[in-house]
């Protein structure tokens, strides 16, 4: 008898168990997450720009009402715009930084809250780059060794192809060498973040093609400066 029951039992432990199993995801609350997006996520996120006057730009997403200000006392270095975007409950966020001409990093924290979320975005600006010191066009830190213009030896153009895009060369006659970089904007700001595909060919080989990730530190005079890391940055012409 009490075999019989026990039996009953897991037989009723086992149905539950599968009702649990085929319960229609549909009828779940969605993830509210979701409906507050800044920045592409939907956490905190960090920008770490140089020391240039710029302006970095993204989008938040809100399903519902949302506000934005600074963490802490404001900050006279940095402002921020906001404007509707085209698209459904998106705006378009511009945050303004002045040159930093001080000796330390500094650093601003943006809250972006929608009723209980909360989304801050950091902004921590560095002091000036080493890098600028260099003034000369060219690859730097790359496999291989620096490639850099020489006046007389080598010349430099620029390629525009579709719309929005161009390719920097440096042509070497007398090595038969060609260095491009390609995906470049045709107009850049400091702060923007973009891919490009890095290459030398020589005699008509490929002898290197690399993708990096760089961003733009400085606009300066007709040049730029583009920075995959500490070790490895580009300067070309606009």
């Amino acid at each position: 008898m009490r075999l019989f029951s026990l039996n009953r039992i897991l037989i009723c432990l086992l149905g539950l168990l599968l009702l649990a199993g085929c319960v229609d995801t549909r009828l779940l609350p969605a993830d509210e997450d979701n409906g507050f997006v800044v920045n592409g996520r939907i956490a905190d996120s960090e920008f770490h720009p140089s020391a240039d006057v710029q302006t970095l730009r993204f989008e938040v997403y809100a399903e519902n009402k949302w506000d934005c200000v600074q963490e802490g006392f404001e900050r006279r270095w940095i402002s921020y715009e906001i404007a509707k975007a085209e698209k459904k409950n998106t705006w378009k966020i511009a945050i303004i930084l002045t040159e930093n001409t001080g000796i330390s990093p500094r650093t601003a924290v943006f809250l972006f809250t929608s009723g209980k979320m909360r989304r801050r975005v950091t902004v921590t600006q560095s002091v000036e780059d080493s890098i600028f010191r260099t003034h000369t066009l060219g690859a730097y830190g790359i496999p291989g060794g620096d490639v850099i213009f020489e006046r007389g030896r080598s010349q430099y153009s620029r390629l525009h192809y579709g719309t929005d895009r161009l390719s920097f060369r440096l042509f070497e006659p007398a090595a038969t060498r060609v260095v491009t970089l390609n995906g470049l904007p045709r107009h850049m700001e400091p702060g923007m973040q973009f891919p490009v595909l890095f290459r030398i060919l020589e005699g008509g080989y490929t002898r290197m093609s690399e993708s990096y990730e760089v961003q733009v530190i400085r606009v300066r005079e007709s040049l730029v400066w583009l920075k995959k890391d500490d070790d490895t940055y580009f300067v070309v012409k606009e």
